[in-house]
């Protein structure tokens, strides 16, 4: 009798577990086994990166109703996506993002153009323009049915709050029936009263303020951006002015970040956007350079990571935190001068309201899927992530990645920009070098954004 041996594999290593599932594979690990491991991996992540270029395709959709320019969005904090937006034709939306409709939309909420929009407590919105007049509306509250029944009427605010000047800008207190206002000074409002209940203001500023904002943080600390190129910050504890700059050029926005409660972020006149830490005012944290014309607005993404800015350069960026350059560039044939730019709550989309009239719905990350996500398509997108970070060094890879395609004019006038800047560099040098040694000294760019601190 021959004995015989028998080779037994065990069934779990050579076939599927379940039905449907991919038959295991045995791979040997050795790296003498595999010299071209590293080409193969070069090449997978170009591939990567070629994908994400081709897949880049941001634009969602257009939110219309507006008849006028969009100057001001505001998101609803406790929701992730409802956005309302102000127009200069009067008009007052507020949008569903989600399902692309509108839950309200007033058309007369103001004569003469809406400046500023914010949503207070218990699904209030608040509206004010160039009319003097400041309005609380019922966000919840659509058509009212006229009860002679001739059919809907206008709906009308809850409460009006009537002003001396042209309000620019209007912001809610985070926690409080609050709400400041910025016209020729700045004004803390209760909604419960009809009047200021104080004006915060500088006696040697005779300034329009274009701009308030409270702090997400600490909510009684409130910061302002005025005609006269100067930044403020307020405490409407003390009810008083603690610390003012005035910069090279005036600021057309400006936006806490959410999660550094220190952190300001201004969009300047100048075609750069600066962070600034307000415990140290002397010099911006860091100059993000990009656009073309002047940033009209800017705001951060609720992770804190990111930000988006719109300009007259009629171009949408997104850019890294930290990150000075080279930001994602988002742009149609259509879209006029972006005058107001907004993150939704759960950071996967961006808003952007242009002089033409529309609101535009775009992805914040370009090459993002839409849609249900396998857990072996979410593997995949982490991998080729993975790969892109691993080989960002790579000459081809690097190119491929930080590439953009800029309509014609933008890209002249970037060239035109950079043509200027190096003749200015270039002069400074020569008046420097034929100048007695230690005369002019070379300033750093961030040294210059600051004329003067008041405090």
């Amino acid at each position: 009798m021959v004995k015989i041996s028998v080779l037994q594999h065990t069934p779990s290593a050579h076939l599927p577990a379940r039905p449907g599932d991919p038959t295991p594979t045995s791979r040997n690990l050795d790296p003498l086994m595999h010299p071209f491991a590293r080409a193969r991996e070069r090449t997978r992540a170009l591939n990567a990166v070629k994908m994400e270029r081709m897949f880049a395709k941001p634009f969602i959709a257009s939110l219309e109703g507006h008849v006028d320019a969009v100057e001001t969005m505001a998101r609803k904090p406790e929701a992730l996506d409802i956005v309302a937006s102000g127009s200069w034709d009067g008009g007052l939306i507020v949008h569903d993002v989600s399902r692309r409709t509108k839950l309200l939309h007033i058309e007369d909420a103001h004569k003469g153009k809406v400046s500023g929009v914010c949503f207070g407590q218990q699904d209030r919105l608040l509206s004010c323009g160039v009319d003097r007049n400041i309005k609380l509306w019922d966000s919840h509250k659509g058509y009212e049915e006229d009860d002679s029944g001739a059919g809907p009427s206008k709906t009308k605010p809850l409460s009006i709050f009537p002003g001396k000047a042209a309000f620019n800008s209007i912001d809610h207190h985070r926690y409080d029936p609050l709400f400041a206002t910025a016209s020729n000074l700045v004004q803390v409002w209760d909604e419960t009263k009809s009047a200021a209940i104080s004006n915060l203001t500088i006696p040697t500023s005779t300034e329009t303020v274009t701009a308030v904002r409270f702090n997400l943080a600490e909510a009684s600390v409130l910061a302002s951006i005025g005609s006269d190129r100067s930044f403020t910050l307020y405490d409407i504890r003390t009810g008083k002015a603690e610390r003012r700059i005035i910069m090279q050029m005036r600021s057309n926005s400006l936006s806490w970040s959410p999660t550094f409660p220190t952190t300001v972020l201004l969009a300047s006149e100048d075609h750069n956007l600066y962070t600034f830490d307000i415990r140290n005012l002397n010099t911006p944290t860091q100059i993000y350079k990009g656009h073309v014309a002047a940033v009209m607005s800017c705001d951060w993404c609720p992770t804190g990571l990111e930000f988006v800015s719109g300009g007259w350069d009629r171009t949408v960026r997104i850019w890294k935190e930290g990150v000075g350059t080279q930001p994602e560039v988002y742009h149609t044939k259509r879209m006029q001068r972006v005058m107001s730019t907004l993150y939704t709550g759960d950071a996967r989309f961006v808003l952007s309201g242009s002089d033409d009239g529309n609101v535009r719905i775009w992805k914040a990350h370009a090459s993002d899927k839409l849609g249900i996500i396998t857990a072996r398509e979410r593997a995949a997108i982490e991998y080729r992530e993975s790969l892109k970070a691993r080989w960002k060094a790579d000459a081809e890879v690097n190119k491929i990645a930080r590439t953009r395609q800029l309509p014609k004019p933008v890209y002249k006038a970037a060239q035109l920009k950079r043509t200027m800047l190096e003749a200015q560099r270039v002069k400074e040098e020569r008046r420097r070098k034929h100048s007695r040694a230690g005369e002019n000294k070379p300033k750093a760019e961030r040294k210059k954004v600051v004329i003067a601190e008041q405090s």
